[in-house]
Order: structure tokens, then sequence, then C-alpha cells
């Protein structure tokens, strides 16, 4: 249910299987719509995930999904894995449909793993997930006891997700533009899309170069302190774990764990000593699967969030009361740095490549390399954050530095 990182399909909780055979007739109109409004060539973009980001080999298995308005970009990419020889399988996720499963479904139920995706991840060689979320309130209703189950069941698939050499690209970070992610937001649909779109083609090597100067900058430090105008004062320790930055390409595949990228891309991330963080951060909006959070303040103590004050913060509270395991622990440290994506003025959208975007996390976040051990994972974004290591301005009140 959270927006962050989840490639393993509608795997992850509600996947629904529906193979191959998506263009019904009834859906044409909103899908030609929504292509013409981003004024995009899909078959471009398809190259560009299947040749460059993911690099789609022969014989390659490649799981494609997104709901009912990607399925014209759904297309595209397999007509591209298949001539690359790789053996395409598109699934179709139902938003909808995902809610009346979560809402309707008999409790014991709930937490029954999806043998068919847990199948579907152990089989494939490549995962390419088009975000479905096309309503951030979509589940802002459901009863927070039932997400949990959900969850613990989703749990089994993303393990099995984490354990194999699978290459991933997510396109939408955290989001794709939908008429409804515009009005939840408060940013003019047009803007939405052109924004991400022109995010989305950056080119690689801008962004590996920008990256590249924060990765180093990152690496070579040991303390790091967050501040805003607004009273955050974060410090936190580096661990010395891997620095990593999306750049949008899988260059060197692990032969152990997947290989992650998303688009639109451009962020450096990592994770910290966990038990090295303490203060407080001050964020102004956040997205608890459809809930809105306002005027956040967040303590940390070790490492743990160990309080919560915010107008609507009971929806947080409830999810981590029901949560289990390191579900409250500091995940991850990322910074935006992609030229393209910035702020838009008088809203609450942030995504993690807005170039100064400083974003950390709790809970899971294994694609960090975060040692946590949990099925729940939170997100929170720092607009306009003065980032310091060692001393060292990195970024001033949200604009990179070096």
């Amino acid at each position: 249910m959270q927006r962050k990182r989840y490639l393993t399909i509608g795997t992850c909780l509600l996947a629904l299987a529906v193979a191959v055979a998506l263009a019904a007739a009834p859906q044409e109109k909103k899908q030609t719509a929504t292509r013409a409004a981003a004024g995009q060539d899909f078959q471009t973009i398809a190259r560009q995930i299947v040749h460059e980001s993911v690099q789609v080999k022969e014989q390659d298995g490649v799981l494609i999904t997104g709901d009912a308005t990607k399925i014209r970009l759904m297309e595209a990419i397999a007509v591209e894995v298949a001539k690359a020889g790789g053996f395409p399988h598109m699934i179709l996720e139902s938003p909808e449909a995902a809610k009346r499963i979560l809402t309707e479904t008999p409790m014991q139920y709930l937490q029954n793993p999806n043998k068919l995706s847990l199948a579907e991840v152990q089989q494939a060689n490549v995962v390419i997930n088009l975000s479905a979320v096309e309503d951030p309130a979509t589940f802002a209703s459901v009863p927070e006891e039932r997400v949990a189950l959900a969850r613990k069941a989703g749990q089994v698939i993303a393990d099995k997700f984490y354990q194999r050499p699978l290459r991933a690209l997510g396109l939408g970070n955290p989001l794709m533009p939908t008429a409804a992610i515009a009005r939840f937001y408060g940013v003019p649909l047009q803007d939405l899309e052109k924004r991400f779109w022109d995010a989305v083609n950056t080119p690689h090597l801008v962004v590996e170069s920008n990256g590249e100067k924060v990765r180093k900058a990152i690496e070579s430090g040991r303390e790091v302190r967050i501040r805003t105008q607004a009273g955050t004062d974060l410090r936190l320790r580096l661990a010395g774990n891997e620095v990593t930055v999306n750049d949008g390409q899988i260059h060197n595949p692990p032969a152990d764990k997947p290989a992650q990228v998303w688009l639109p891309a451009g962020e450096v991330f990592t994770a910290p000593d966990r038990t090295s963080v303490n203060g407080t951060v001050v964020v102004p909006f956040i997205d608890y699967r459809g809930n809105k959070i306002r005027n956040a303040r967040l303590t940390f103590e070790a490492g743990r969030l160990a309080q919560i004050q915010a107008q609507n913060g009971e929806f947080l509270k409830d999810a981590l009361a029901k949560a289990t395991g390191d579900k409250d622990f500091f995940s991850f440290l990322d910074i935006g740095v992609n030229p393209n994506s910035t702020m838009i003025p008088k809203s609450d959208y942030c995504s993690f490549e807005m170039a100064g975007m400083v974003t950390i996390g709790i809970g899971q976040a294994p694609w960090a390399e975060s040692p946590n051990q949990t099925d729940f994972s939170q997100e929170f974004f720092i607009p306009e954050a003065t980032l310091e290591v060692d001393g060292k301005t990195i970024i001033r009140d949200g604009k990179i530095q070096i």
C-alpha cells in the first residue's frame, strides 16, 4: 500500500493476474486521451526502458504490469521485449478490484500469499512496473487491520523478490500522472504531466554526472546533519554502506539479488547507521495510503521514531501499531539530483528525483541495503532542506551546492 519501491508488481499485496489479452474496446477512449495529454511517443519510451534501462536479453522472461490506463504503453513495451528475443507477460492491475478484495474478503484469507504472483516472481528475469496508482485515495477508507494482513501476505512475495537476481524497473517515482493524482496534490494535470515526462527524458549521462558528485560527497563523509527553516534538525552517521546512484540504467547487476532502477531517474541513496539517528524532522505533508497528514513533527531517538505530532497523525500511528518488526526504525537517506525535476509551487507533490529533495524513511528498505526486518515502510519528503556532510554544505534550502 505504500507508494515506494515495490517493483514486485501488484504482486506484493494484491496482484490480479490477467494475462496477455488486455486491449478491451471500452477502455480505448480513456487510454488514447491519456496518451494525447502526455504528448509522448510510447514506442520511444518502450525502447528506452527495454534496451537502456533493464537491457532485456534473449530468452528473458519479462513481467510487465500496470493498470488499464497504461495498456498502450504496456503493449509497446511487450513488442520491444519480443523484438529483443524475450518473452513478455502482461499483467493487468485493477485498483478498484484490489479495494474490493481488501474490503470484502474474509479476514482469514487476506493473510494468504498469492501463489500465482509468487510463481511469477520466482520465474521472471525482468520486472517492469508501471505505477498502478490512479487515485491515491482509493484505499484511504480501508480499515488498517485489513491492510496489515494483506501487507504480511505480500511480504512473503517481496522476500522472494529480494532473493533473486532480477532486473527491475519502476516507471513512476513514485507515481505516474493521472487526473486524480493531480487533484489530490493540487497540481494542474498538464503541468504534472510535462514535469514528469521532462524528468523521465533527462539523459542518463546528465543524471549520472550529477549523481556521482553527490555520491562521492556522501561516501567520503561520516556525519550528516539535515535542517530546515521549519524546524528540522536531524543528525545521523553514515554506516559505510554502499551509496547508490539511480541513473535509470542497470549497469552491473549482482548475481544474488535484484538490480533496481526507477524513472524518472536521479537520486542518490544509502542506509545510515540507524542507531545514530537523533533529532526532529518537520514534514509539511505525508501521504499515508491516501490519508493526508499535515504539519508533522517527527522525533527520532537512537534511530526509532519515538513521537509523532501531526494533523491526522492517528493514521500513521495506527499503521505503526498494527505493523510488526523494525517498523519504526530509520531506514534510508535519499537525495534527488535530476535537474529537470523541481518542486511545483503551492502544491503538495514531491518525488524522490527532484533536484535537491531530501527524503528519509522508516521500516523496510532492502533496495537501500537497510537491515530493517518488517513488512512496513513509509517515506517522508523534506523540501527546501539544508544537508551537510562533515560540516560541508551539499544542499542549501533545497538547492544542490556541488
